[in-house]
Formats: C-alpha cells, structure tokens, sequence
C-alpha cells in the first residue's frame, strides 16, 4: 500500500464520529456494552516539535520520531524504547492477539502515528484482514468478533477508561491466558498508550 493510500485510512479511523452507530455483536464476558471513547480531539503539531539533539543518530533508516529521543544518548530515552519494544518484539500472547489490543489502543488514543505504523503492516502480518482492522475501531460489541476477541477489545477499552479491567473481563482473559500473559495485555495497553502521548505530544509525522 502507498505512503497516500496508508494516510488516507489511517486518517480515516481517527477520524471516524464518536457517535457512529454499532452493530449488535457478539455476547460478550459482561454482557454490557463498551462505553469506552475516544480522547478529545486536538489540534496535531505540524511538524515536529522536538528538535534532535546533538550527536543523535541521522540516516535514511532512522526515523524522526524516535531521533527526538534517542537512545544512545539519553538513558531515560533508552529506557522508555526498551520498554516499549518489549511489547512489540517480545510476546507471549498470539501477534494477532496482541495487534488487536495495540490497535485499539491506538485509535482511542488518536495515536495516528502508531495505527500508520500497524494497521498495514503489524497487524496484516499477524494474521488480521482489512476488515477486521477497520472493525477494531467500533469495538468489542462490533458483530463478527470472537468471543476471545471481544475479551481482548474490552480490556483495552475498559484499561482507557477505567484504568481497571472488571472481575468479568479478567475472568474472561483467564480462561485462555496464564496470569503472566494477563499482566502483558495491561502492559502493552499501557506501553502503547505512552506512545501515543509521545507520539501526539512531539508532533511525530507520518514516515
């Protein structure tokens, strides 16, 4: 997919009304429906607005976004990458399983950056469909999800609002996750939501 037609959808999602309508799907772990929204909207920097200090690393394989705050130089840099990628390169749940979660993650954050960056290649390479991506952004209770799926958009929505994932919901992931697989899906909804404040906050662009 092109540089245009991957801004297009993705401009798209994190636009979508938050009012649009949602079709009935399937029972879920609570029986209830997400109320889980998107953060108000805000007016994105034009460009970025953390300048690379000196001595960064530069390249045509380094991106601008990740340049502001770099690695080698800066420990606290080091090590918020280091926990961000974790929950990118190192995972114990399904790569699908986790996409969804970024995913939606992403689009409640209105984390422009890291939906261009998954929704056509993370997330397809794990195993989701276009439609499946698109759906990500009505939510759990969208028709067409697995019971297993609903579970996984639900914690993430309940995680956004809440900061707390129900007795259901916990019970739910339980029954296909071990504990420790339970902790990474709240860790990687928090790791992917400080993303999307940095992402947002420096005026990252689309690369």
């Amino acid at each position: 997919m092109s540089h245009l037609n991957v801004l297009i959808v993705t401009v798209l999602a994190l636009t979508m009304p938050l009012g649009s309508p949602q079709r009935t799907g399937a029972q879920t772990s609570t029986g209830s429906r997400s109320t889980a929204k998107q953060v108000e909207r805000f007016k994105r920097p034009a460009d970025m607005r953390v300048k690379p200090p000196a001595g960064a690393p530069s390249g045509p394989d380094v991106r601008l976004a990740t340049q502001a705050c770099p690695a080698t130089l800066d420990e606290m840099c080091r090590n918020f990458w280091a926990f961000a990628g974790q929950f990118l390169r190192i995972n114990t749940i399904p790569t699908r399983d986790r996409e969804l979660v970024t995913l939606r993650t992403a689009w409640l954050s209105r984390g422009e950056y890291i939906w261009g960056s998954h929704h056509d290649s993370y997330a397809t390479k794990a195993g989701l469909t276009a439609e499946e991506v698109s759906r990500v952004t009505q939510g759990p209770d969208a028709a067409g999800w697995s019971r297993f799926d609903s579970v996984l958009l639900r914690a993430a929505d309940e995680l956004h609002a809440n900061r707390f994932i129900s007795d259901d919901t916990w019970k739910a992931l339980g029954e296909r996750y071990s504990d420790r697989q339970r902790l990474e899906t709240v860790l990687t909804v928090a790791a992917y939501t400080s993303l999307a404040m940095y992402f947002n906050s420096t005026g990252a662009q689309m690369e």
